[in-house]
């Protein structure tokens, strides 16, 4: 897969594994869709989110929150990291979140899934010890009771 490596982060801990899985398994699994927000202890309305959305054709469009969707908004430091990782910003018509295609010959959901995480982390300082919502919602409690695999063993909020 194209996604750029950057050398603004470390490398994802174990701390992170959990998540990455459960997300992996998501893009695999979604039909079409796939949300993660983040709800951490300095949101107001909106906290951090990502999503992917799949083409018909396998490829995947995946997005990252912009600071129409945010309070409080991220700051000029977290937009120009958003964009050293490759990252596209926002644009007039019709795409209000930082955006990034990947074409479905590269698409390696453990991959996604850790550049979606990184991305939470570097960018949103989202930490572990935070809250998250997976959507779709029935899919993600399949994950997490081990039916279509290993049960994520980290103790991450989720629901």
């Amino acid at each position: 897969m194209n996604l750029p490596e950057h050398g603004i982060g470390r490398p994802l801990g174990v701390e992170w594994a959990s998540l990455v899985q459960i997300l992996a398994a998501m893009i695999t699994l979604a039909p079409e869709q796939v949300v993660l927000q983040v709800h951490t202890q300095f949101d107001r309305d909106c906290g951090p989110y990502v999503q992917t959305l799949q083409e018909d054709d396998g490829a995947l469009h995946i997005e990252a929150v912009s600071n129409e969707f945010l309070d409080p908004e991220i700051g000029p430091d977290a937009i120009n990291t958003l964009l050293e990782m490759g990252w596209e910003p926002p644009c007039e018509d019709g795409l209000p979140n930082f955006f990034r295609f990947i074409p479905s010959e590269d698409v390696a959901p453990g991959e996604v899934a850790a550049f979606l995480v990184r991305t939470l982390r570097d960018v949103y300082l989202v930490t572990p010890r935070d809250r998250f919502e997976c959507a779709p919602e029935e899919l993600c409690r399949e994950i997490l009771s081990g039916e279509y695999g290993p049960r994520p063993s980290a103790k991450l909020h989720i629901g």
